[in-house]
C-alpha cells in the first residue's frame, strides 16, 4: 500500500535496516513459486530444461538487485506492443552484425545488452521502440555473460581478442532465434564458441597460420549466419579439424619429450649397471691397477652399450661380465701364488685368445678408440710374467643412484609434514593434467608426460606438448600441498555451462553477502564477526598465537545528528565505514557493531602491536574527513582493545574487555587507545577455569557417558511423500546420571577450543564401525550412514592414517559410509580438506559438506571440495515457509549443487508446509524432527529389515 512520506529526521545511529536484497529475494522466491517444478529431475538425471530455468530467474533476480541499488523501480509498466519484439531484435543484430564498426563498439561497451539500450533510437529496427521485451533482455543477458566468462575464464591471446568477440552478435542473434541453444548441449554454435575459445588461448601461439584459420572461420560465421544455423555446423567441421591437428601436434611433442627422457634414463640405468659391475669385481680396498685402466680405456662404454643394445639379461652382457671376473681372479692368484712356471704358461696359452676378443669387441663397439690397446698389452705382460701386478687404493663406492636421488629421499625423511602429499605424488598416473595459476594469477595447466623409475623425478609438458617444468618429488609434493591439483567437476564445464553456473553463483554470492554483512556499511555483521573471533580463539589455543579484537566507538556522533539529516548521518557511517575498512590492513577484518560502533579482529598481532595499530587507524581517522552538502566533516574515534591469548576465556569475555577499555577511553577524554589490562589473578583465574576445562573434557571421554544417537534422512519424491528411510546421521550425545540425555554443544565447543574434537571423532568411529559389524552379525540391512568429523580430523594427517585403519580392520562397505565435514571446518586449510574428502571418495565413501550457505565464501567450497552431498542450513529451511529470503537462498543452494552432480539435503525440517517447499524447490533429501526423532542406536536395530535369506 501507498505508505505516507514521513517528515525529514535527525540522523542518529541508525541500526540495520531491511537490504534491498533480502527484499528482492521475497520478490524473485514469489515468482519461483509460481513455476512448474522441473528441479526433481536434478538429483536422478540433470535436467537441462530446469537448468534454464533457473538461470533465467537468476537472471531476473541479478537484474532486478542491480535496478533496486540504482533506485529505479521493480516494475517494468511500458506495454508490451511498445517493446521490441524478439524478431524486430534479430533483425537489429543482422544489421549490426555487418558492421565493423558496431561490432567494435559492442566491445568497448562490454555489452550487447547495454549498447543495444544506450543507441536503440540509433537503430532503425529498434528506433521509437521503448525498449526490449523481456523475452530479448534474458538471451543477451545470457550471451553477455557468455562472453564475460570467455575473458574472465580463458586468456585469450591479444591478437584474436577483437575477433572472438566479434561473434558476439551473431551468438546473440542466434540465442534469440533458437532459445534452445542454451538448453541444447549438442548444438554445433556451443562447440563452435567453445572449442574456439579455447584454441585462441595464448598457451597457442604465437602461432600465424592458426590465427589465420580462427579469423577465417569468424569472419564466415559473420558473413554467412542470417537465420539457418547450418553455418555453425560448418564452422564447427572446421574447427575440430583444428582442434585435432592441435591434438596430434601435441601428442607428438609430447612424444618426443618423453622418447628423450626415456633415452636418457635407459643411459642413466647401463651407465649405473656397468658402474655396479666394475665396483664389485674392482672392490675396495685395493684392486689391480690394470684393470682399473681398462675399464676406464673401453671396458665400462663397452658394458654400457650392451646394456642398451642387448639388455642387462642377455648373453653378451653376461659374457662381458664373466671376463671381468676371470680377470680379476686371474690376477688375484698371480699375485698370490707368485711366478710359478706352470701358472705362467698355462695363463698365457688361455689369456692371449682371451685378450684378442676383448680387443676386438672393444674396437667393434668403440671404432675410433685405441686407448684400451697399450692397456691390453700391459695386461699381456702381467698375465706373461713379464710385469708384477701392481695394486692401487680404491675408494668405497655408494650404491648407484642418479644425481640427486639421495637428497631427495633424505628431505622426505626429514620433512614428515609433506608425507600425505608424496603419498599422493607416488599415486599420480601418467597423462594427469594439474591445474596451477601462473605469477600472473591466471590459470593454467601441465600433463604429467613422464616419471622416472625411482619416482624421483617427474617431467610435465604444456598444452602444446612441449617440456615445461622438470621437479623432484619434494618440489612436487610441496606444489600440492599449495593447491595444484586435477581438474575439479567446476572445472570441467564448457564455457556456456560455466557462464550459466556464473549466473546462478551470482545470486547465492548476493544472497550470502545479505546474509553476512551489514545493509548500511557492507562490513561484515557482528554476527559473523563474533564467528571469527571465535576461530581466532581456537587458533591460539591450539597454536598459542597471539590476536586481538579492537572496539571503535565515534567521538560525538550526536553532533552530526544535530547538524545534518538522517541520510547524511548515514552518509557518515557508510564513509567512516569504507575508510577503517582501507586502514586495518591485511590479515584484519572490520565490522560494524551497532550504531555507530565498529569492531576490528587482528589476526598475529601481540598486544603491544595492536596497541600501536589501533593508535595509527586513530591518527588516520583523526586527519580524514568526509563531504557533506558540500561541507568537510572530521571526527575522532575511542579505541579499546583486548587481547586474545590461549587462556582468554570466550568470545564474550573478548568483546566485554575491548568494550571496557573503549569507554574508559572516552572517560579520559576520547580520542585515544586504551589497552585493557589484565590481572595476574585474572590470568590465574582464566587458567585455573581452562585447566578443570580439560579436566572435564578428558575425564568424559574416560567414561561411558556418550552415547550414539541416529536421525533418518529421507529422500523426497514429487508428491512429497517419504518413503521408509535407509539413510541415517549418527548424533552424539551425553548421559546424565539420572540416565537422561542432554545435548553435547557445550562439551564440543570445549573440545573444539581445547583440541580435544579428535579423540572425540576417533571414539564415533569405533562405535560407528562396531555397531555395523553387530548389524551384519545379527542379519540385519545394513543403511548408508553419515558420521560428523570435525575440521581438525580432517587435515590432521594421523586421523587420516587411523581412519583408513579401521575401516580396514573392521572391514566395513565403504559405499554405505558418508562423513559429514562443516563448511567453517574447511577454512583453516582447503587444499588438506579437498585432499581428505577425495582419498576416502577413491575407496568408496561419500561425502556431505553440512550447514552450507553461513559462510563468507559458501560457493567457493562448492567449486573447491568434491563431496557427493551439500547440507543446506537449518536456519534457511526453519522458516522457508513463511520467509521469502530462505527460500530464494535455499532454492540458489540447491541450483548451484545439482549443476555439479551434487545432491541436496535440507536439515532442520519441522512441519509439512516446510516439506512442500523444499520438494517444490527440488531438494533431494529431508531431515529433522518433522521427518523423524534422533532413536537410540538399539532401538534402530530393531526397526531395520532381516537380511532376506
Amino acid at each position: 500500500k501507498p505508505k505516507k512520506k514521513a517528515e525529514p529526521k535527525r540522523a542518529k545511529p541508525k541500526e540495520p535496516q531491511k537490504d534491498p536484497l533480502r527484499e528482492l529475494a521475497k520478490a524473485a522466491a514469489q515468482s519461483q513459486a509460481g513455476e512448474d517444478n522441473n528441479h526433481t529431475q536434478f538429483s536422478d538425471h540433470f535436467s537441462p530444461d530446469a537448468l534454464y530455468s533457473s538461470v533465467i530467474t537468476a537472471l531476473n533476480f541479478k537484474r532486478e538487485a542491480d535496478a533496486l541499488l540504482a533506485g529505479k523501480p521493480l516494475v517494468n509498466n511500458i506495454p508490451e506492443e511498445d517493446l521490441a519484439d524478439v524478431p524486430s531484435v534479430a533483425d537489429a543484430l543482422g544489421a549490426l552484425q555487418q558492421s565493423s564498426d558496431a561490432r567494435g563498439a559492442v566491445q568497448e561497451t562490454a555489452s550487447l545488452l547495454k549498447y543495444l539500450t544506450a543507441n536503440r533510437e540509433d537503430i532503425g529496427q529498434l528506433s521509437g521502440t521503448k525498449g526490449l521485451s523481456q523475452e530479448s533482455i534474458n538471451q543477451l543477458d545470457l550471451v553477455d555473460n557468455l562472453f564475460g566468462t570467455i575473458k574472465s575464464q580463458v586468456d585469450v591471446t591479444t591478437e584474436l581478442k577483437p575477433a572472438l568477440g566479434n561473434l558476439q552478435i551473431p551468438m546473440a542473434k542466434l540465442a534469440l532465434l533458437e532459445p534452445r541453444f542454451f538448453v541444447d548441449r549438442e548444438h554445433p554454435a556451443r562447440g563452435v564458441v567453445d572449442k574456439l575459445a579455447h584454441l585462441a588461448a595464448s598457451a597457442n601461439f604465437p602461432n600465424k597460420a592458426l590465427e589465420s584459420r580462427i579469423e577465417r572461420i569468424i569472419d564466415k560465421i559473420i558473413d554467412d549466419y542470417d537465420d539457418d544455423s547450418i553455418v555453425f555446423d560448418t564452422a564447427l567441421a572446421k574447427v575440430e579439424k583444428l582442434v585435432a591437428q592441435q591434438q596430434r601436434a601435441q601428442g607428438r611433442n609430447r612424444e618426443r619429450v618423453i622418447k628423450t627422457q626415456e633415452g636418457q634414463q635407459k643411459l642413466k640405468r647401463a651407465q649405473m649397471a656397468a658402474a655396479d659391475v666394475i665396483n664389485a669385481r674392482l672392490a675396495p680396498p685395493h684392486a689391480p691397477e690394470v684393470l682399473l685402466q681398462l675399464a676406464e680405456s673401453g671396458l665400462r662404454d663397452l658394458l654400457i652399450l650392451t646394456h642398451l643394445r642387448e639388455g642387462p639379461g642377455s648373453d653378451p652382457w653376461n659374457e662381458h661380465v664373466k671376463t671381468l671376473e676371470l680377470l680379476s681372479l686371474w690376477l688375484s692368484e698371480q699375485r698370490e701364488d707368485g711366478t710359478d712356471e706352470d701358472l705362467l704358461m698355462e695363463r698365457s696359452l688361455e689369456a692371449e685368445p682371451l685378450i684378442d676378443m676383448i680387443s676386438q669387441e672393444i674396437s667393434a663397439a668403440l671404432p675410433t678408440s685405441i686407448a684400451h690397446e697399450a692397456v691390453l698389452n700391459q695386461l699381456r705382460e702381467i698375465l706373461d710374467g713379464r710385469q708384477e701386478v701392481v695394486m692401487t687404493p680404491v675408494a668405497p663406492q655408494e650404491e648407484s643412484t642418479e644425481p640427486g636421488v639421495a637428497e631427495v629421499r633424505s628431505k622426505i625423511q626429514s620433512l614428515p609434514r609433506i608425507n600425505r602429499w608424496i603419498q599422493r605424488v607416488n599415486q599420480l598416473q601418467k597423462g594427469t593434467w594439474l591445474n596451477y595459476k601462473d605469477k600472473e594469477g591466471q590459470k593454467r595447466r601441465m600433463q604429467l608426460a613422464w616419471i622416472s623409475d625411482n619416482k624421483d623425478r617427474f617431467i610435465f609438458v604444456n598444452e602444446l606438448g612441449q617440456r615445461h617444468a622438470d621437479v623432484n618429488a619434494v618440489q612436487l609434493a610441496r606444489q600440492l600441498s599449495r593447491g595444484v591439483k586435477p581438474p575439479t567437476v567446476a572445472d570441467k564445464l564448457s564455457l556456456v555451462d560455466q557462464s550459466m553456473y556464473d549466473t546462478l553463483e551470482h545470486v547465492q554470492k548476493s544472497l550470502s553477502f545479505a546474509r553476512n554483512h551489514d545493509s548500511l556499511t557492507k562490513l561484515i555483521n557482528y554476527d559473523t564477526f563474533l564467528e571469527q573471533v571465535g576461530r581466532a580463539l581456537r587458533h591460539s589455543e591450539r597454536k598459542h598465537s597471539q590476536h586481538a579484537v579492537m572496539y571503535l566507538n565515534i567521538d560525538q556522533f550526536n553532533l552530526v545528528n544535530e547538524v545534518y539529516d538522517e541520510a547524511n548521518g548515514d552518509l557518515v557511517l557508510h564513509e567512516f565505514a569504507k575508510l577503517l575498512a582501507q586502514l586495518h590492513g591485511k590479515k584484519s577484518s572490520s565490522s560494524r557493531i551497532k550504531g555507530d560502533e565498529f569492531g576490528v579482529l587482528l589476526l598475529d598481532q601481540s598486544i603491544k602491536q595492536a596497541v600501536e595499530h589501533a593508535d595509527q587507524i586513530r591518527s588516520d581517522i583523526e586527519s580524514s574527513s568526509v563531504e557533506i552538502e558540500d561541507e568537510s566533516v572530521t571526527f575522532t574515534v575511542s579505541i579499546g582493545v583486548a587481547p586474545i591469548r590461549d587462556y582468554t576465556p570466550g568470545v564474550d569475555e573478548v568483546m566485554e574487555f575491548a568494550h571496557s577499555a573503549m569507554h574508559l577511553a572516552k572517560d579520559r577524554g576520547r580520542n585515544q587507545v586504551v589497552e585493557f589490562e589484565e590481572g595476574q589473578s585474572d590470568i590465574d583465574r582464566y587458567k585455573k577455569s581452562q585447566q578443570e576445562a580439560k579436566s572435564n573434557i578428558q575425564a568424559t571421554l574416560e567414561t561411558d557417558r556418550f552415547v550414539l544417537r541416529a536421525q533418518p534422512i529421507v529422500q523426497t519424491t514429487v508428491d512429497g511423500s517419504a518413503p521408509e528411510s535407509q539413510h541415517f546421521e549418527l548424533l552424539l550425545g551425553l548421559t546424565n546420571k539420572d540416565g537422561s540425555l542432554s545435548s553435547p554443544i557445550e562439551f564440543i565447543k570445549s573440545a573444539e577450543r581445547y583440541g580435544y574434537m579428535g579423540l572425540v571423532d576417533r571414539w564415533v568411529v569405533k562405535e560407528a564401525f562396531t555397531w555395523i559389524n553387530k548389524l551384519m552379525d545379527y542379519q540385519k540391512m545394513v543403511p548408508h550412514i553419515s558420521i560428523n568429523l570435525s575440521g581438525g580430523s580432517i587435515t590432521d594427517d594421523s586421523f587420516m592414517d587411523y581412519l583408513l585403519e579401521q575401516i580396514s580392520e573392521f572391514g566395513v562397505g565403504t559405499s554405505k559410509l558418508c562423513f559429514e565435514i562443516t563448511e567453517t571446518g574447511t577454512i583453516s586449510n582447503l587444499v588438506k580438506a579437498a585432499d581428505f574428502v577425495q582419498t576416502f571418495r577413491n575407496i568408496g565413501c561419500k561425502f556431505s559438506i553440512d550447514d552450507f550457505g553461513t559462510g563468507l565464501a559458501s560457493h567457493n567450497y562448492l567449486r573447491e571440495l568434491p563431496v557427493d552431498f551439500v547440507k543446506i542450513d537449518g536456519t534457511f529451511i526453519k522458516d522457508i515457509d513463511n520467509n521469502r529470503n530462505d527460500y530464494a537462498m535455499t532454492r540458489s543452494i540447491n541450483d548451484l549443487a545439482h549443476f555439479l552432480g551434487q545432491k541436496t539435503i535440507a536439515e532442520s525440517v519441522e512441519n509439512r508446509n516446510i516439506i512442500d517447499k523444499l520438494t517444490e524447490i527440488g531438494v533431494d533429501y529431508i531431515q529433522g524432527w518433522g521427518v523423524g526423532k534422533p532413536k537410540l542406536l538399539v532401538d534402530i536395530t530393531d526397526d531395520l529389515d532381516d537380511i532376506e535369506k
